[in-house]
């Protein structure tokens, strides 16, 4: 029984023990005094009486003996050695000490005692629950916490006021330990995902290469069907003209799946081997007239509002000009795909805003692009896989947009996050500015 016992509840008997042994040892010391004290001056004055009677000739009652003896005393029976002889006339009386009347006479004289024992008693017994509780809780914390972390979660601990300084430093420890595993898990997520997207790589890499030639002999081969089927007379009201306008129809559509298949293939392509970024010096500004030329079409079909926002003039990034209109295109498109499947009743906007990003001391450290719409937001469960490459939602998605994106801007020297609710999404991208825009803000104005 004594292993299945807890902590809280051993430590718990054993503050009590020492609290009841405390109180205990302390009363029954005083009280262990109070009657040896009691004891020896009635043993005294027994002696002194003893004394006394032995000078008397007379006789006296036996209970005026008693009653000049005091209540500790009582007559010996017939087979009792007498502690007291006390001559009385012409014979003797044997006396011996009562601890029962020196008990009762004790208890009545120190019942105040007693009482302020008890009440200590209970105290120290209330003291000795408090102090295993806040001995044993923060322990538990711990236990609970390293069973989070083992089935995966993500455990902080907070510090009990009440606890001493030694749980402080090991909580401290504890969480600083939660925080290295979360790194390390990170780590491991990442090593993870570089191998499968090295994998995924080389193997898209022959596979793209494999269907891009015989899209290219297909190009040919149709262009030739084409050229063979335009140079035939049409003639409408025959037979063979409108089975010529049908192969024309037909050749059309394949022409368009090739197409769309070829962008399959780049996209493929650029998601394995991608190009190396031409950095230069990027006026954000000229971004914001690009997005409305665009965009703004394509939008507006959809009936969405395109604004652009301009919170800071002249802010110049290092980035690929391309690179980065490929991003902001990238995005803009998946959030006007969004929001067209909303309802009419929900107000429809893309925002795309450019401007600084501060560090909080005055000093511009990264200039931001913004894009934001009014859509549904992005359902928590998958969150955590939008980057992910070949994930995707739509039915003739490819799943590589978003994972391009966050590659190209990894690639610039960026961040890119997303925050997303119910009202809507954002998604934001943080470029390097260029040196002479690092530090635009006046330090140290002078007067006048």
């Amino acid at each position: 029984m004594f292993n299945k016992c807890s902590l809280e509840t051993l430590m718990k008997w054993i503050f009590m023990s020492l609290a009841i042994s405390m109180v205990a040892l302390t009363l029954g010391a005083r009280l262990h005094q109070s009657y040896v004290a009691k004891k020896t001056s009635a043993e005294e004055f027994g002696r002194e009486l003893m004394v006394i009677s032995e000078e008397r000739e007379f006789s006296l009652r036996k209970e005026i003996v008693m009653g000049q003896l005091g209540p500790f005393w009582r007559e010996t029976l017939y087979d009792e050695k007498p502690e007291l002889v006390i001559k009385n006339g012409d014979h003797y009386l044997g006396f011996i000490l009562d601890p029962k009347n020196i008990i009762i006479s004790l208890v009545e004289d120190e019942r105040y005692l007693i009482l302020v024992g008890l009440l200590g008693l209970i105290a120290a017994v209330e003291l000795a629950v408090l102090i295993s509780y806040v001995l044993t809780r923060p322990l538990r914390r711990l236990a609970w916490g390293c069973k989070e972390i083992a089935q995966g979660g993500q455990v902080t601990i907070r510090h009990n006021a009440l606890s001493p300084y030694e749980f402080h430093e090991l909580t401290d420890s504890f969480n600083d330990m939660a925080k290295q595993l979360e790194r390390w898990k990170e780590v491991q997520r990442q090593v993870s995902r570089m191998d499968r997207l090295a994998a995924l790589g080389e193997m898209l890499s022959g596979l793209s290469h494999e269907i891009r030639n015989p899209l290219a002999s297909i190009r040919i081969q149709l262009d030739l069907l084409r050229m063979e089927v335009e140079s035939i007379p049409d003639d409408p009201g025959s037979s063979a003209g409108i089975g010529l306008s049908d192969a024309k129809e037909y050749i059309t559509i394949l022409d368009h799946e090739i197409d769309r298949l070829n962008r399959t293939v780049s996209q493929l392509l650029s998601f394995v081997r991608p190009k190396q970024p031409i950095v230069a010096k990027v006026l954000l500004d000229d971004v914001l007239p690009w997005c409305l030329s665009m965009l703004k079409p394509q939008a507006e079909k959809q009936g969405i509002d395109l604004v652009t926002q301009k919170i800071d003039s002249g802010v110049t990034v290092l980035a690929d000009n391309e690179m980065l209109q490929h991003v902001i295109m990238n995005l803009s498109l998946n959030a006007i795909q969004s929001m067209s499947e909303c309802g009419q009743e929900r107000d429809k906007k893309l925002y795309i805003s450019t401007g600084h990003s501060g560090t909080g001391h005055g000093i511009n450290s990264m200039g931001f692009i913004r894009v934001s719409d009014t859509g549904p937001g992005i359902p928590a469960e998958i969150q955590h896989r939008i980057f992910d490459p070949f994930f995707t939602t739509r039915q003739d998605g490819t799943g590589l947009g978003l994972s391009i994106v966050q590659r190209i801007v990894d690639g610039l020297g960026g961040t890119l996050s997303m925050d997303t609710s119910s009202e809507g999404t954002n998604f934001n991208i943080f470029i390097p500015l260029a040196e002479k825009d690092r530090y635009d803000v006046d330090l140290y104005p002078t007067e006048g």
